[in-house]
Order: structure tokens, then C-alpha cells, then sequence
């Protein structure tokens, strides 16, 4: 038995439709026509009743096409297996936002380049919503993001990593010098804040909100270099993910101000969707996780 003709006999058992199962195929009708006579030919048996336009499966179609199910899912389970068991190679398309992508991204490629040389990557910067977008709709294989939520198993192949926000000002600011602060205590300070629809600007605005603080924000921006270059240049303080600034806190160019309040953490997340299929390039990419 030829696959082509399990497979046109799974799609009109499916559709119960020759002509429906031709336009899905990209066949013509009469070529679906000759794969069921192939098989019927081959097996000894009509597979379909035809009563007046509509067909139905004969107690033969039903027994073939139960084991048709599971030639294909064997056939797919045998590929899957030896893509995997091969060397990564191709294209790996990444998402992420700006943050991520400044911080995090270069060294992971860096690690993943002088381990797979043959693999080409892609990478693009996108708001958190258009990565999620794009690995939805497949555009792209991997996503990078922060969030307050850890993404659901169910939709997601996933990591992710605890990532603390901080407040932060530069080593002139007489902020840096205090022990301890309230949040109330950033009352009318010129604020460098990334832009609203930032995940963690809006933790921003609930805990001065909270605390019933009008905050000053002088400046906004999306690239998080710019908001630490404003900052370094104390024109105002700033709240960012450690991330993004752990190489400024460490050469003591920023300063992370002690807050006494409660501040939730964010997550890293790395994310490829769940229905699509993970290439050796991908599991990879995972793996410089573990």
C-alpha cells in the first residue's frame, strides 16, 4: 500500500468528500478516484458505499482506516525520531523584546554559534505581544519575554528565570548613600521610565499608585540603554530588571536603591509553541538552559 493513497483514503474518510479531498490535496478528482481504486484493487475490497452524492466507510474503510491512523503516526514518530537523533542545522528564528535581546541574547548566540556552527540564527526585537504573535502564528521558533507569570504548559515548550526589579540611580545621586527608602520617599523625583505598555511600567504605576504617589517622569523610552544613560548622567532614577543592568551595578556605574516595600518578581520567559515541531535546532537552544 502506497502512502499517497492511505493518505488520500484518510482525508475523503475524513471529509466524506472526493471533491473536497482533491481541493485539500491539490489533486484532481479523478486522481483521488484512481488512489481508492489502487487500494481497493490491492486490498480486495470496497472501502466506500456511494448512496445517491453522499459515501460512507464499508466495515472494510473502517478497519483500514483505524490502521491507516497508525501507519501515518508511526511514519511521523519515525521521522521525529531520527531528526532528532541528527545535528542541528538550518535556521533558528528568535523573538524577543529590546531588554532581552540586549542583555541576555548576545552571549547565548555566542555559546550557541561555537556549538553549532551550522545553524543559521535570526533574531528580531518585538513588544511582548508581538512575540508572542510570532510564535503563535510560527514566524517565529523562539520567544523571549518577562512577565509576572510563568507561560501555561499546556500552550508552551518553556523556560523560565526568576529576574528581580530594581530601583535604580546613578553613584552621584544622594539617593545611593541611604540605607533604606520607602517608595514613598521617591515622591517628586524626576523619573526615566520605559514606555507604557512596558509590563513592568505598569508594576510601576500600581506600587506608586499603591503608596499615592504622583510620579515625576520627565523622560520615556522602549530601549533600556538609553533609559541607563540618562540615568548614569543623573537626570533621574529608574526602575529596571537586574538584568538589564547587572553589568552597570557591578562596575558600580548604577546603584540599586533598598526599598523596604514589597516589589513581585518578573520571569524571563523562553517559550516555542507547543504544536510545532521542536528541530534538533531548537532543543539546542533549550538546552543552554540546563
Amino acid at each position: 500500500m502506497e502512502f499517497k493513497n492511505l493518505i488520500s483514503f484518510k482525508i475523503i474518510a475524513e471529509l466524506k468528500s472526493f471533491s473536497k479531498a482533491a481541493l485539500v490535496l491539490g489533486y484532481a478528482q479523478s486522481t483521488i478516484t484512481f488512489h481508492i481504486k489502487q487500494l481497493e484493487t490491492e486490498l480486495g475490497v470496497s472501502l466506500f458505499d456511494r448512496i445517491g452524492n453522499n459515501i460512507r466507510l464499508t466495515n472494510s474503510g473502517h478497519i483500514l482506516l483505524e490502521y491507516t491512523h497508525r501507519i501515518l503516526s508511526l511514519s511521523d514518530e519515525a521521522k521525529h525520531a531520527i531528526v532528532q537523533n541528527s545535528s542541528p542545522s538550518g535556521m533558528l528564528r528568535i523573538a524577543g523584546i529590546s531588554s532581552l535581546c540586549a542583555n541576555m541574547l548576545p552571549r547565548l548566540i555566542k555559546q550557541y554559534n561555537e556549538a553549532f556552527p551550522s545553524v543559521t540564527i535570526s533574531a528580531t526585537t518585538a513588544s511582548k505581544l508581538q512575540v508572542l504573535e510570532m510564535v503563535n502564528d510560527g514566524s517565529a521558533d523562539i520567544g523571549l519575554y518577562m512577565d509576572f507569570e510563568i507561560p501555561p504548559k499546556d500552550t508552551y515548550t518553556a523556560v523560565h528565570i526568576e529576574n528581580p526589579i530594581y530601583f535604580i540611580c546613578s553613584a552621584k545621586n544622594v539617593l545611593c548613600s541611604k540605607n533604606l527608602l520607602s517608595i514613598k520617599e521617591l515622591e517628586g523625583i524626576p523619573f526615566i521610565a520605559t514606555e507604557p505598555q512596558c509590563s513592568y511600567r505598569g508594576l510601576l504605576t500600581k506600587l506608586f499608585t499603591k503608596n499615592n504617589i504622583m510620579p515625576s517622569i520627565i523622560f520615556e523610552s522602549e530601549n533600556t540603554e538609553v533609559i541607563k544613560r540618562f540615568v548614569q548622567s543623573d537626570l533621574g532614577i529608574s526602575f529596571l530588571p537586574e538584568i538589564a543592568v547587572r553589568e552597570e551595578l557591578a562596575a558600580h556605574k548604577l546603584y540599586k536603591l533598598n526599598i523596604i516595600n514589597s516589589i513581585p518578581t518578573t520571569y524571563i520567559n523562553v517559550i516555542h509553541k507547543n504544536n510545532q515541531w521542536i528541530t534538533p535546532a531548537i532543543r539546542e537552544f533549550f538546552n543552554l538552559f540546563n
